[in-house]
């Protein structure tokens, strides 16, 4: 049984592509920037479909969004948005535990794979060689995590919020220090990996390493039911 949440997502989809591509790049940057407001998952998708609906009334007479709404789009959002009551202090703790247990299933899984342990001990199933289950977890492999789910929050809560600035595309000045930001934080992992890379921060077997990337997941998809309702 879907939930409120993904019924209305789902609707939402179905009305999403009715919009003419006329209209479709604004309406992409107003949803971008209510995805970084600070409102429930269930009020953003409210007002996506409310959105939804009047574009494509508006369609329906020949109008574009902008004959609706006007010029001042961040304007119109910000006044919808204020309309609507804020995420309590635990939606927000509950939005970032996700993003954050998601985060860490997901890289953890990537370095279990690609890491020597790992490889090693498929190559010695092959070649039926004595297994050693345990794999080694790097400083720099936990440092490298803890910076790549930083900068995602970074770049998307900067993106998100600046979806409807300069005509709904990032200025210059934006472009620049988005690159910058980019920039730095693979200069910061490639040095990190250089120094850290080798070094030992703990052995585990590989089962166990399984078993907590699982239960980050499992938190993940606990904390998202959640939200659903």
């Amino acid at each position: 049984m879907r939930s409120k949440l993904e019924e209305l997502r789902r609707l939402n989809n179905i009305l999403d592509e009715q919009i003419n591509e006329d209209n479709q790049p604004i309406f992409t940057d107003m949803i971008c920037y209510i995805r970084s407001a600070d409102i429930s998952e269930l009020n953003q998708e409210m007002v996506r479909r409310d959105l939804s609906e009047m574009i494509l009334s508006a369609q329906s007479r020949g109008d574009s969004i902008r004959d609706v709404i006007g010029e001042d789009f961040k304007g119109f959002c910000d006044e919808v948005i204020s309309n609507l009551p804020p995420k309590t202090t635990k939606e927000k703790w509950i939005d970032r535990l996700d993003i954050v247990c998601f985060c860490v299933s997901i890289l953890g899984g990537i370095n279990i794979v690609f890491s020597q342990g790992f490889l090693k001990i498929i190559s010695n199933i092959i070649s039926k060689q004595a297994i050693n289950y345990n794999i080694d977890i790097s400083v720099g492999t936990m440092i490298s995590i803890v910076v790549i789910i930083a900068l995602s929050f970074l770049i998307v809560n900067r993106i998100t919020k600046n979806a409807l600035d300069q005509g709904g595309t990032l200025n210059m000045k934006e472009k620049v220090m988005a690159a910058m930001a980019v920039g730095t934080a693979l200069t910061v992992l490639i040095i990190i990996s250089l120094k850290f890379g080798r070094q030992t921060l703990v052995s585990v077997n590989i089962f166990l390493a399984i078993a907590v990337i699982g239960g980050f997941y499992a938190a993940h998809k606990v904390l998202s039911g959640i939200k659903k309702y």
